[in-house]
């Protein structure tokens, strides 16, 4: 069992810091403390993290609840080599309708892997060491690239999507550079420390950056999704390589990206089944001028063919999702089809809207969507549109606010579905809202 960590009134207390500026290293600066307070109440009506619909499997149709999620730590320069950083992280959820068990993963063994609650956890803790154009890193740590598409951290989860605990290599030559990491992602059960269970997949990775003109970066990439202790399958064995393109000049922004999917997923009766997918996106954008900016996006992650003898659906990455397939998480980077249009308004240095419009299909409707593992019954691919809302407010460089609401109009799919009577789903219109602050503060010694 965990230790008890401190409990949100204590959290919130730290507010009383404020007066605290949270200040960069000073140049002869050896120490930095570090203290992020993030509250975010929830509420879903119609949906909630697995199903969508009046009577979900797990969980309640009609949810609100309060995630709490305190990280404190210290990085400290022990001369111009020697580096390290050491932290904790609770992560609390209040008030929710799953039960703990309801998050046990059947492809890595029935261990808990909880989104939302992990309390009192090892956070970012690391060694580094520099020397030239050299740094290695080895330790817990986020592994974050480009866009945070392919490979990014997922913290809007409240316990985090992907942390690793890992080995990083990365050479570097003035804006150009090339990394190199082994490791494994963490699983996040909230009843026993993360050191004495098993992790989740292994990866390792190549990444490359170079600015090819002042307004052109490449980013070719290659790296690997293993996994042989599942309850699913024997083994899986995935291989990927693509890169992404950046072009920015006078307002203008493009920032695509694609992948390819190779390797072999062994099922437990012992077949070797080959994966061939592919995924990529699009996303195109002109700002105006300070306070406007319009956008486009496209993205596509290909689906099962049951018809075929290979696997054709593509595993996702080690990426963000709710950042870029809609605010109410129904959708991820795999078997899918993404059409989306985006405005940003900034009236005020410290104020930011955004109004996002999301059109959803599936690229295969009898593939996995959700926890429908077997998809639809359904003949239309068309999952259903999304329109979402969000306001940011930053009140001081320690304070910020987020507010967002979100609305999903199911598809043909999903109607479908419900009139054939396919089990744990409904047609109705689901809603979403939420409430965020997070404060920050520290300083250096």
């Amino acid at each position: 069992m965990k230790l008890d960590a401190f409990s949100p009134a204590f959290w919130l207390s730290a507010l009383t810091l404020g007066s605290l500026a949270f200040p960069t290293f000073a140049s002869d600066a050896k120490s930095r403390w570090f203290v992020d307070i993030r509250e975010r109440a929830e509420y879903q009506f119609q949906l909630n993290d697995k199903f969508l619909g009046s009577a979900p499997k797990s969980g309640q149709a009609e949810d609100g609840y309060l995630l709490s999620r305190l990280r404190v730590g210290l990085e400290h320069r022990f001369d111009q080599h020697f580096s390290a950083k050491l932290s904790l992280q609770d992560s609390r959820v209040f008030g929710w309708g799953f039960q703990d068990s309801d998050w046990r993963s059947t492809e890595f063994s029935g261990i808990e892997d909880n989104p939302q609650s992990d309390p009192l956890e090892l956070g970012e803790t690391w060694l580094a060491y520099e020397v030239g154009p050299i740094k290695t890193q080895i330790g817990r740590q986020a592994i974050a690239y480009g866009n945070n598409r392919v490979f990014g951290p997922g913290a809007w989860k409240n316990s985090g999507k992907w942390v690793w605990d890992a080995a990083k290599l990365r050479w570097q030559h003035e804006k150009n550079w090339l990394e190199v990491f082994a490791g494994k992602t963490m699983l996040h059960d909230p009843n026993a420390w993360s050191l004495g269970h098993r992790h989740g997949f292994d990866g390792m990775a190549l990444y490359g950056h170079w600015q090819a003109t002042p307004h052109l970066l490449l980013e070719p990439m290659t790296f690997q999704k293993k996994n042989d202790q599942s309850a699913d399958y024997q083994e899986k064995n995935l291989d990927y390589l693509g890169a992404r393109l950046l072009w920015q000049k006078q307002g203008w922004k493009l920032d695509t990206t694609a992948l390819l999917q190779k390797g072999s997923v062994t099922k437990l009766a012992g077949l070797a089944v080959d994966s061939d997918a592919y995924a990529y996106h699009v996303d195109l954008s002109y700002r105006f001028n300070p306070k406007w900016q319009l956008g486009s996006t496209l993205a596509f992650a290909s689906g099962d063919d049951k018809k075929t003898a290979i696997n054709e659906r593509f595993d996702g990455a080690y990426g963000a999702s709710d950042k870029y397939y809609g605010r109410m998480n129904l959708m991820a980077w795999s078997n899918l089809k993404h059409y989306g249009l985006l405005a940003n308004y900034r009236p005020h240095r410290d104020w930011q809207f955004e109004l996002e419009l999301h059109r959803f299909y599936a690229d295969q409707i009898q593939d996995s969507w959700r926890a429908y593992k077997n998809g639809l019954n359904a003949s239309s691919r068309h999952y259903g549109d999304e329109v979402d809302l969000i306001t940011h407010y930053q009140l001081s460089r320690q304070l910020g606010f987020q507010a967002g609401v979100g609305l999903f109009l199911p598809g043909k799919a999903v109607q479908q579905a419900t009139a054939q009577q396919q089990a744990f789903i409904g047609d109705d219109s689901a809603y979403s809202a939420f409430f965020q602050l997070e404060y920050r503060f520290g300083g250096t010694f």
